[in-house]
Protein backbone atom coordinates (compact mmCIF):
# COMPACT_ATOMS: atom_id res chain seq x y z
CA UNK A 1 0.00 0.00 0.00
CA UNK A 2 2.93 2.38 0.68
CA UNK A 3 5.85 1.43 -1.59
CA UNK A 4 7.88 4.60 -0.79
CA UNK A 5 8.00 3.85 2.94
CA UNK A 6 11.29 4.68 4.67
CA UNK A 7 12.63 2.16 7.20
CA UNK A 8 14.80 3.32 10.05
CA UNK A 9 17.92 1.33 10.89
CA UNK A 10 18.03 0.13 14.52
CA UNK A 11 20.66 1.48 16.86
CA UNK A 12 23.80 -0.62 17.41
CA UNK A 13 23.15 -3.27 20.03
CA UNK A 14 19.45 -3.57 19.25
CA UNK A 15 19.87 -7.10 17.88
CA UNK A 16 21.26 -8.13 21.28
CA UNK A 17 17.99 -7.02 22.90
CA UNK A 18 15.66 -8.78 20.44
CA UNK A 19 15.00 -11.86 22.66
CA UNK A 20 14.08 -9.56 25.58
CA UNK A 21 11.81 -7.44 23.36
CA UNK A 22 10.17 -10.52 21.84
CA UNK A 23 9.39 -11.81 25.35
CA UNK A 24 7.85 -8.45 26.26
CA UNK A 25 5.72 -8.56 23.11
CA UNK A 26 4.64 -12.18 23.77
CA UNK A 27 3.74 -11.31 27.35
CA UNK A 28 1.85 -8.22 26.25
CA UNK A 29 -0.08 -9.99 23.50
CA UNK A 30 -1.12 -12.64 26.00
CA UNK A 31 -2.85 -9.89 27.97
CA UNK A 32 -0.98 -10.93 31.08
CA UNK A 33 0.88 -8.56 33.34
CA UNK A 34 0.02 -5.42 35.20
CA UNK A 35 0.05 -1.79 34.15
CA UNK A 36 3.39 -0.07 34.65
CA UNK A 37 3.98 2.22 37.60
CA UNK A 38 2.84 5.76 37.02
CA UNK A 39 -0.47 4.94 35.35
CA UNK A 40 -2.85 7.49 36.85
CA UNK A 41 -6.21 6.05 35.81
CA UNK A 42 -6.87 2.31 36.02
CA UNK A 43 -9.88 0.87 34.19
CA UNK A 44 -10.50 -2.74 35.22
CA UNK A 45 -12.99 -3.59 32.48
CA UNK A 46 -10.17 -5.38 30.61
CA UNK A 47 -6.79 -6.76 31.69
CA UNK A 48 -4.18 -3.96 31.68
CA UNK A 49 -2.11 -5.54 28.91
CA UNK A 50 -4.98 -6.70 26.74
CA UNK A 51 -4.23 -5.50 23.21
CA UNK A 52 -6.90 -3.19 21.80
CA UNK A 53 -7.22 -1.13 18.65
CA UNK A 54 -8.62 2.24 19.63
CA UNK A 55 -10.74 4.38 17.37
CA UNK A 56 -11.73 8.02 17.97
CA UNK A 57 -14.54 9.38 15.78
CA UNK A 58 -16.17 12.79 16.23
CA UNK A 59 -15.16 12.98 19.89
CA UNK A 60 -16.34 9.44 20.74
CA UNK A 61 -13.92 6.63 21.57
CA UNK A 62 -14.21 2.89 21.21
CA UNK A 63 -11.70 0.14 21.94
CA UNK A 64 -11.77 -3.04 19.88
CA UNK A 65 -10.09 -5.92 21.75
CA UNK A 66 -7.84 -7.84 19.39
CA UNK A 67 -9.47 -11.11 20.46
CA UNK A 68 -12.88 -9.77 19.34
CA UNK A 69 -11.48 -8.54 16.01
CA UNK A 70 -9.93 -11.94 15.35
CA UNK A 71 -13.29 -13.59 16.01
CA UNK A 72 -15.70 -11.22 14.26
CA UNK A 73 -13.49 -10.03 11.34
CA UNK A 74 -16.08 -7.57 9.96
CA UNK A 75 -17.65 -5.10 12.37
CA UNK A 76 -20.35 -2.58 11.47
CA UNK A 77 -20.51 -0.10 14.34
CA UNK A 78 -21.92 3.36 15.02
CA UNK A 79 -19.39 5.69 16.66
CA UNK A 80 -19.93 9.39 17.20
CA UNK A 81 -22.87 9.53 14.84
CA UNK A 82 -20.89 7.86 12.05
CA UNK A 83 -21.40 4.38 10.65
CA UNK A 84 -17.99 2.71 10.80
CA UNK A 85 -16.57 -0.46 9.24
CA UNK A 86 -13.70 -2.31 10.93
CA UNK A 87 -12.09 -5.22 9.07
CA UNK A 88 -9.64 -7.75 10.50
CA UNK A 89 -7.72 -10.05 8.16
CA UNK A 90 -6.68 -13.12 10.19
CA UNK A 91 -3.87 -14.34 7.91
CA UNK A 92 -1.87 -11.10 8.25
CA UNK A 93 -3.43 -10.08 11.61
CA UNK A 94 -4.14 -6.69 10.01
CA UNK A 95 -7.03 -4.39 10.87
CA UNK A 96 -8.41 -1.42 8.92
CA UNK A 97 -11.28 1.00 9.58
CA UNK A 98 -13.43 3.29 7.45
CA UNK A 99 -16.42 5.60 7.45
CA UNK A 100 -19.11 3.34 5.96
CA UNK A 101 -20.88 6.06 4.04
CA UNK A 102 -20.53 6.82 0.36
CA UNK A 103 -22.47 8.98 -2.09
CA UNK A 104 -25.13 9.72 0.52
CA UNK A 105 -25.64 6.04 1.40
CA UNK A 106 -24.78 4.36 4.66
CA UNK A 107 -23.34 0.95 3.88
CA UNK A 108 -23.32 -2.26 5.90
CA UNK A 109 -20.72 -4.90 5.11
CA UNK A 110 -20.37 -8.67 5.34
CA UNK A 111 -17.59 -11.14 4.62
CA UNK A 112 -17.32 -12.31 1.03
CA UNK A 113 -14.55 -14.78 1.97
CA UNK A 114 -13.25 -16.29 5.22
CA UNK A 115 -9.95 -14.39 5.04
CA UNK A 116 -11.76 -11.02 5.10
CA UNK A 117 -9.79 -9.92 2.05
CA UNK A 118 -13.06 -9.40 0.20
CA UNK A 119 -16.29 -7.87 1.51
CA UNK A 120 -19.71 -7.15 0.10
CA UNK A 121 -21.99 -4.28 1.00
CA UNK A 122 -25.59 -5.25 1.67
CA UNK A 123 -27.10 -2.18 -0.01
CA UNK A 124 -25.66 -2.52 -3.55
CA UNK A 125 -24.01 -5.98 -3.47
CA UNK A 126 -20.78 -4.32 -4.58
CA UNK A 127 -17.53 -6.11 -3.71
CA UNK A 128 -14.77 -4.41 -1.75
CA UNK A 129 -11.22 -5.18 -0.70
CA UNK A 130 -10.14 -4.93 2.95
CA UNK A 131 -8.62 -1.50 2.25
CA UNK A 132 -11.92 0.21 1.43
CA UNK A 133 -11.75 0.08 -2.36
CA UNK A 134 -14.73 -1.14 -4.35
CA UNK A 135 -13.59 -3.72 -6.90
CA UNK A 136 -16.88 -4.59 -8.62
CA UNK A 137 -20.55 -3.69 -8.70
CA UNK A 138 -22.42 -0.38 -8.90
CA UNK A 139 -19.85 1.41 -6.69
CA UNK A 140 -16.76 0.05 -8.54
CA UNK A 141 -13.78 2.38 -8.24
CA UNK A 142 -15.10 4.10 -5.10
CA UNK A 143 -12.92 4.46 -2.02
CA UNK A 144 -14.17 4.63 1.59
CA UNK A 145 -12.66 7.26 3.88
CA UNK A 146 -9.99 5.66 6.08
CA UNK A 147 -9.89 5.98 9.85
CA UNK A 148 -6.83 5.48 12.03
CA UNK A 149 -6.88 2.54 14.42
CA UNK A 150 -4.44 2.96 17.30
CA UNK A 151 -2.93 -0.30 18.58
CA UNK A 152 -2.46 0.05 22.34
CA UNK A 153 -2.44 -1.89 25.54
CA UNK A 154 -5.73 -1.39 27.37
CA UNK A 155 -4.06 0.46 30.26
CA UNK A 156 -2.66 3.06 27.83
CA UNK A 157 -5.79 3.52 25.71
CA UNK A 158 -8.11 3.75 28.72
CA UNK A 159 -5.87 6.21 30.53
CA UNK A 160 -6.04 8.72 27.67
CA UNK A 161 -9.62 7.88 26.64
CA UNK A 162 -11.51 7.57 29.95
CA UNK A 163 -14.99 6.11 29.68
CA UNK A 164 -14.27 4.66 26.25
CA UNK A 165 -16.76 2.13 24.94
CA UNK A 166 -15.45 -1.41 24.57
CA UNK A 167 -16.68 -3.31 21.52
CA UNK A 168 -18.54 -6.45 22.56
CA UNK A 169 -18.80 -5.46 26.22
CA UNK A 170 -22.50 -4.53 26.20
CA UNK A 171 -23.79 -6.19 23.07
CA UNK A 172 -23.73 -9.83 22.07
CA UNK A 173 -21.71 -10.76 19.03
CA UNK A 174 -23.35 -12.79 16.26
Amino acid sequence: MHPDTVVLKPLPGYADRIPERNEMIRQGLSGEGSAPEGVLRVDNRLKPKAMVLGLAVDGYDEAFPLVALRQDRVINERIGGQQVLVVHQPVSDTSTAFIARLKGKTLRFALANAEATELMDEETNSRWDAYGKCTSGPLKGSQLTSLILEPEYWFAWSEFHPGTKIYGATQSRP
